[in-house]
């Protein structure tokens, strides 16, 4: 008897993946490549495809090897609120405009100025920001090479999940779902539709807009195949390591880190079983790219392996605030630019990789604490994922601030995970209870140095990101 497979693409900031689950849930295959960015003074711009043909092939390498009779189903997980402006043929009309990306600051200090803050936030449950996609749709319809388009009616929006169902159903599927639907700051979280309020507000047309389904849903066919799954990178993540129960929380390490805990209404984690869970989750714009900045750009590690090697042998307490796209949660600044402090005559970069390392713990314990503040819920133990993960100098200390066990899954792979158990359940995975079964831990980190100096060295972060936020 053959062998079921569960595929799952996971497309990010950076790269796109695709994930080969078995019977029991165990990741069998990763096929990858990487994209570039294209960077034009603040914009961050992505060539959608480029992003798909890349997704396609390996789609096809995983459907040859694996056989499509023996593949039940294909999840999608996805970078979130980065925006595509693209033809009903599924061209895209121009670059899509990346979360990262800062270029339509003015559109949204526009609607500051006109008191849409508080409706925005009261609605959706998000920061008036440039990270989300609403003004980057806005952007989109003020570009004269897109107004033609949405003139004949031959212009429609997605966020990545959109775009790649829209075009591996070859235009017979356009839909989004509500994970995806609910960072775009143009949908209403606790009456699950658009926002017809904010669509107004921002001139942006509804019909430009996809049809929001729940995370499990018959999206669409590929190849036969049925895709029964779609859901925004940081909820799979979440969904991937089945930290359900109160008190959880997990992290992950990317391009950016992002924080999400169950319980608090802020964004939706995820709809199953006919049933809504929401999420506080805290983002964090630059954390696996500043380690990424001192291996390309200062060239002073060959791979953002050796970042660890280098933390472990600094003697040299100096902070270093990487604000290169400003400053996410809980600051949202995103006129603050990066800066070191405490740099003397005999620094080095050791002293440096450590401060770029310690930066990203510094970051997740601000939202950190934000959230068991908001939500007066103590936090019991911290999930962790993504590529930093694998630093054990940074998740050493990242256990120190906060205090709290960090616990390591074998599997790292927790967004493309998480889409995947979505597809599976109710076809080859019986229950969340048989997930939970074949889960195993690679390692836990526990608090190690004394509370007084975590928190002598946490004061000190604040007072760099006070004084880097001076200068403007």
């Amino acid at each position: 008897m053959s062998t079921k497979y569960i595929l799952s693409i996971d497309q990010g900031t950076t790269s796109s993946r695709v994930v080969v689950l078995d019977e029991n849930s165990h990741l069998v295959e990763l096929f990858s490549h990487e994209f570039d960015q294209i960077y034009i003074e603040d914009a961050v711009l992505q060539d959608a495809e480029v992003i798909y043909q890349g997704v396609l092939d390996l789609l096809n390498q995983a459907i040859h090897k694996y056989k499509k009779e023996n593949i039940q189903a294909i999840g999608i997980t996805n970078q979130r609120e980065t925006t595509v402006c693209f033809r009903k043929n599924g061209n895209p009309i121009t670059y899509s405009i990346s979360w990262q990306s800062k270029h339509t600051k003015e559109i949204c200090d526009t609607w500051k100025t006109l008191g849409y803050e508080p409706f925005i936030k009261k609605i959706t449950g998000l920061q008036l920001n440039p990270y989300f996609s609403a003004s980057k749709m806005r952007y989109f319809l003020d570009d004269d090479v897109v107004k033609p388009y949405v003139e004949n009616k031959d212009a429609l929006f997605g966020t990545m999940d959109t775009y790649l169902l829209y075009r591996l159903t070859k235009g017979k599927s356009f839909y989004t779902d509500m994970t995806n639907a609910s960072r775009t700051m143009v949908y209403d979280i606790n009456h699950l539709e658009y926002s017809d309020k904010l669509l107004d507000l921002f001139n942006i047309p509804k019909w430009m807009l996809p049809e929001v389904k729940p995370n499990q849903f018959e999206f669409g066919y590929y190849e036969g195949i049925p895709i029964t799954a779609m859901i925004g990178d940081q909820q799979s993540a979440l969904f991937g390591h089945l930290a359900f129960q109160k008190g959880s929380m997990k992290v992950t390490y990317g391009t950016g880190a992002f924080i999400s805990n169950k319980g608090l209404i802020s964004t939706i984690a995820f709809s199953y079983n006919n049933e809504i869970t929401y999420a506080l989750e805290g983002s964090i714009f630059v954390a696996g790219a500043s380690v990424k900045w001192l291996r390309d750009q200062l060239q002073i590690i060959k791979a953002s392996s050796e970042s660890e090697a280098l933390a472990l042998r600094s003697q040299k307490r100096m902070y270093f605030v990487p604000a290169f796209v400003g400053l996410g949660a809980p600051y949202w600044d995103t006129d603050v630019r990066g800066a070191m402090f405490g740099i003397t005559q005999d620094v080095n970069k050791c002293d440096i990789a450590k401060a770029t390392l310690d930066a990203i713990a510094f970051q997740v314990k601000d939202v950190v604490d934000v959230m068991i503040r908001e939500t007066e819920i103590p936090l019991e133990e911290v999930h962790i994922d993504g590529g930093a993960s694998d630093n054990g100098y940074l998740m050493q200390y990242q256990s120190d601030l906060l205090r709290c066990p960090l616990i390591k899954p074998s599997e790292t792979e927790m967004t493309a995970l998480g889409a995947g158990f979505l597809a599976g359940l109710g076809n080859i995975y019986p229950s969340v209870d048989f997930l939970k079964q074949q889960q195993t831990i690679f390692k836990n980190y526990y608090p190690k140095i004394k509370y007084k100096e975590a928190v002598e060295d946490y004061n000190g972060w604040k007072k760099a990101v006070l004084s880097a936020q001076s200068y403007k």
